[in-house]
């Protein structure tokens, strides 16, 4: 059978392929980065000024040091390994397993917004498993946990700006909502969203209003049975006319659609591979904390590479 033959411009890497190798490289220094040692006593004050009950012995940088290793080994790895560096003398005391656990959970994980450039995102979600149990396990001893959570990222082709995880449920927070509430936050926070890449699930009357309201260019595929009459959104009219008079390839070609895949689907992609596509907590509540640091920690180790 013959191959179809490729629309569209014929990609051409332009990577400098030296250049990427010492940036992935660099990323994985970030487990022997000791930095924050140096200000341990500092941040502690800091930390203990409006503490109440016993103080903080641990300053927050060695829990997000241990957080690394936990998504790598485990938290009795991250004690093992914590250990050693007080041994060695890197540190002045390490923690164990259960107060790492219970630090970890606490931590309040926060995406930095580029400032001073216009940003191109796109949001979309992906199913993360709840749990590894196989279905023999399942029938046998009627396991009630939900197969699967939804993880739902906002990112730019380099980096992720927010993200939420649901369980999906009747009620739960959809991907446009997800969406709107994403570029509020990166909005509050002095980002400039100039244009949103979304799948045809964005394709709703809401959405397109939303974008209209903050003067969002969008490039979002329309459904093929779209209606061409506006019915409240008058945005989304002239976006179904669009698509309509030029088809999907010319729509496509003209919108740069193609980008959403590497602001989205590659990201998914790397997380999964580096970190696996599920969680190992068993509670729900530290399921969706967990698939969020997960989220996060992709995010910091790619741009600990690029410094």
């Amino acid at each position: 059978m013959s191959k179809n033959k490729r629309w569209g411009k014929e990609f051409i890497d332009k990577r400098n392929h030296k250049e990427y190798h010492e940036e992935v490289l660099r990323r994985y220094e970030i487990y022997l980065d000791l930095d924050w040692v140096a200000s341990w006593d500092d941040e502690l004050i800091d930390m203990n000024q409006r503490k109440r009950g016993t103080p903080f012995q641990f300053p927050n940088s060695m829990i997000l040091f241990q957080a690394l290793l936990v998504e790598k080994f485990t938290t009795r790895g991250a004690e093992t390994l914590t250990r050693n560096l007080e041994s060695f003398g890197l540190i002045p005391k390490c923690n164990d397993h259960s107060t790492i656990h219970r630090r970890i959970l606490n931590l309040g994980l926060r995406f930095d917004v580029p400032k001073g450039v216009e940003l191109h995102e796109g949001t979309d979600g992906s199913g993360f498993k709840m749990t590894h149990s196989g279905e023999y396990y399942q029938q046998k001893y009627g396991e009630t946990v939900r197969k699967f959570a939804r993880v739902i990222i906002t990112a730019t082709k380099d980096e992720i700006l927010d993200v939420d995880v649901v369980v999906n449920e009747k009620g739960s927070l959809t991907e446009p909502k997800a969406a709107e509430k994403h570029i509020c936050s990166i909005i509050e926070n002095g980002g400039n969203v100039a244009k949103s890449y979304d799948d045809g699930a964005f394709d709703t009357k809401p959405f397109f209003n939303f974008l209209e309201k903050l003067h969002i260019d969008s490039a979002i595929r329309i459904r093929a049975n779209a209606s061409t009459k506006a019915n409240g959104s008058m945005r989304r009219k002239r976006e179904v006319l669009k698509f309509k008079s030029k088809g999907y390839k010319d729509w496509a070609q003209e919108v740069d659609y193609g980008m959403r895949w590497p602001m989205t689907e590659g990201h998914f992609s790397a997380i999964k591979r580096c970190y696996g596509d599920g969680a190992r907590a068993k509670k729900v509540e530290n399921i969706l904390i967990e698939l969020k640091r997960k989220v996060w920690i992709y995010n910091e180790v790619k741009k600990y590479g690029r410094k």
